[in-house]
Formats: C-alpha cells, structure tokens, sequence
C-alpha cells in the first residue's frame, strides 16, 4: 500500500511537468521574434516549431530553481539503494524525512519574509476571476473595456458612496476559491486592496478600480502616463503601509499556517493507509490494473483542474499569463514532491515498513532536474519543447515500468 502512496506521487510530478507543462507551451505558443506579447497581437510570422513559443519572466525561473530543491530528499533517498543494512536504510529515510521537513518549512518561513511567491499566485488566482467574467470586460479589439468595469464597481459599490470598502471587495471576491493558495477572505481582500488602493485611504475610487482592472486584464500594457507618475508617486506609501503592519498578526498567520500544515500532514499520515486500500480495492474493482491506477488514473483526476486551467491561462498567450501558469505549474510540484514525499517517509519510517520504491524515487529526481534546469537556464520556450514534453511522459512511465515490473529494481 505505501508503494501505491509513492506511485501516485511520482505519477502526478510526472504529468505536471510534461503533459501540463507541455499543454502550457502548446495552447501558449505565439511569434517569438515579435516583442509584444499582448493577447491581441498578431504574429507577424507564420507558425514554426522553433519561431514559435513562450516566454517568462524572471520570477518564473527563480520559481523553477526552487521547485528544483524539492529534489534533494529524493538524491539522498539514492542511497538507500545502495544500503544492505535495513538500519542503515532506515537512517536514510529519516535523514531524508528530516530534509524534507527542513525545506518545508524554509519555503513557508522564506513565503513569509519575501511574499513575491503569494503576490504571484494572488495575481494568478485574480487572472482566474477576471476570466470569469472577462467577455464582458474587453471590447472586440481585446482591450479592457472602461464602461463595463465602471458598471462593475458601481455594482460592487452597495451604498453608493462613490467608494469600494474593504467589506465590499470582500463581497466581490467571495466567489474565488481562495483555500487554493491558502488565504482566507480577509487575506485576500487586504491583498488586493493594496494593489488597487494607491492612495492609500482604505478606499478604492472608480479611477483606482478601472486602472487596477484593466492592469489585470492587460497586464502588458503600457501604462498612461498619468497613471505612471500616480503610481510612482505612491510608492513610498505603499512601503510605508507595508512596514506598518501589525508584526503580531504576522507572527499569529505564521503560526496559525504552520499549525494548519502540520495538522493536515498527520491527518493525511494517520489516513493513508485506509485510503491506499479503498484505491486498490477500487482498481480491482473497476478491472483497472494497479500501474494504471497509480501511475494515469488518480494523477489525472487530482490535476484534471490544475491541467484546465493552466489551458485556460496559456489561452491569453501573454508572457505575465504563461510566466505566472508556468509558476503556479512549478509551486504545484513543489508541493507534491516535499508534502507527499513527508507524508510517504512518515508513513515507512513510524510503520517500519520496506523500502521498494526506488524506481519511483529516481523517475521523480530525473523529471524534477531536467524540468528545473531547463527552466532555470532559459526564459523562452519553442514550440518543439511542448512536443519533448508529451513524448517524455510515456518515456517516464515507461522508465518506471520497465525498473520496477521487468527489472524488478526497487
């Protein structure tokens, strides 16, 4: 059952990081050689497996660099393959379970000090919203479209003071699902009140509220130079506001994040095993073989929303849209290969359970390297990379098959 816990793992990096991130590259694909990367403009070449592609941002790359340490545990985990002591195994996994919880809460205390991490996945979540509403926010030529936001925030501005409270934009993003990135609504109002609010009156005016929705909209638009020099005048406000805040709030969201994490890792931990046995039973079941299950089935229906809407997003073909898809992308496999790896080494090291996933172990560190390096190293992806990285996911699968069920390699 624990290697079934593992399977799983290795299945859902797996098909993040090649069918995901190669439908990213694929739907996102534009004219390379053109430098506007809006979402109205039209290539100037024809379409080619090396002028077309995408493009990314630098946050995007340092993302990949950090999805990239989740690989550590899983390089020391390599020594347990050449171990023969079943102690000395078990000291591996430990150490490695230790690893992993060390980078775990690094990334979390890192998040805390340098929020640009959480500022993209709001960004992103906000793209997400936006989409949901976007037909009737562009007009035809794609640009945002003044008259229907400024019907929007005469809706959203229930007393009609010609202002939108905190309360009231609270009330207009109660519909996002914000447990995804782990704020709560209040979190999330503050969030976005501070990218609106350049004043810095707690308000956000109508001017305020166009500006900041047609930035959403069109991120790589350039700015009206009214709006340029507004902005740049109220930088020193919104620094100012930022190290104002309450430090024990902070510290209490610290502590309240870490407690949440912990808590739902042992819940997890203690509910494994039962759920590894309703999956095998389901397998069985459905005639579905075990590989199948572990390996296709399961990653696919846990990444089915994440894979549609990283389509969805690459839809716009902008470099802030693919950079932050991309990022979102990196962040989601990051956290399925520290969290489940805690989870999985939690489970063998307290049940004493044997080791015989090597074969899942080393496909996870090879798919997490090759992906993080290229990305570490480059900002623009040709259209042909999105082909490497269909034809890399049955390669992987293969990979894993061949070791653990022709080989037997565990």
């Amino acid at each position: 059952m624990a290697k079934m816990n593992m399977s799983m793992l290795a299945g859902s990096t797996i098909m993040i990081l090649t069918l995901i991130w190669g439908s990213v590259v694929a739907f996102g694909s534009s004219d390379l050689s053109d430098s506007q990367t809006s979402s109205n403009s039209e290539n100037k070449n024809p379409f080619s497996l090396t002028s077309s592609g995408v493009r990314t941002d630098v946050e995007t790359r340092d993302t990949a660099r950090i999805m990239m340490l989740s690989s550590i545990p899983y390089l020391f985990l390599q020594l347990a393959k050449i171990l023969t002591s079943t102690t000395a195994v078990r000291v591996v996994i430990l150490i490695s379970l230790l690893i992993a919880s060390a980078i775990l809460a690094t990334y979390i205390i890192y998040q805390f000090f340098q929020p640009w991490i959480q500022s993209r996945r709001l960004e992103y979540l906000m793209l997400k919203y936006i989409r949901k509403i976007l037909p009737s926010l562009l007009t035809v030529d794609g640009n945002a479209n003044e008259s229907s936001i400024k019907e929007l925030f005469h809706r959203v501005d229930k007393n009609h003071n010609t202002y939108i409270s905190a309360d009231e934009l609270k009330a207009l993003i109660l519909g996002i699902q914000i447990e995804e990135i782990g704020l709560d609504d209040d979190d999330y109002a503050e969030e976005v009140m501070k990218q609106f609010d350049l004043s810095g009156d707690a308000q956000i005016t109508e001017t305020e509220f166009v500006n900041g929705i047609s930035k959403w909209i069109n991120p790589d638009k350039t700015p009206a130079k009214n709006e340029t020099s507004m902005e740049d005048q109220q930088i020193p406000l919104i620094v100012k506001k930022k190290k104002t805040r309450g430090a024990d709030t902070s510290w209490m969201n610290l502590l309240k994040a870490a407690f949440l994490i912990i808590l739902g890792t042992a819940i997890t931990v203690f509910l494994s095993m039962p759920l590894m046995v309703s999956l095998q039973e389901f397998s069985t079941a459905a005639s579905i073989p075990s590989f199948m299950a572990s390996y296709v089935v399961i990653p696919l229906a846990t990444n089915y929303r994440l894979a549609l809407m990283s389509v969805l997003s690459a839809k716009d073909k902008t470099e802030n849209a693919i950079s932050l898809t991309l990022s979102e992308i990196y962040n989601a496999a990051f956290m399925n290969n520290i969290v489940g790896l805690i989870i999985f080494l939690a489970l063998v090291y307290i049940r004493n359970l044997s080791w015989d996933v090597g074969a899942e172990v080393l496909v996870v560190l090879i798919i997490s390297i090759a992906v993080g390096l290229s990305a570490s190293f480059s900002r623009k992806f040709p259209f042909w990379t999105s082909i490497l990285a269909y034809i890399l996911y049955p390669i992987s699968l293969l990979l894993v098959y061949v070791l653990t069920i022709v080989i037997g390699w565990s």
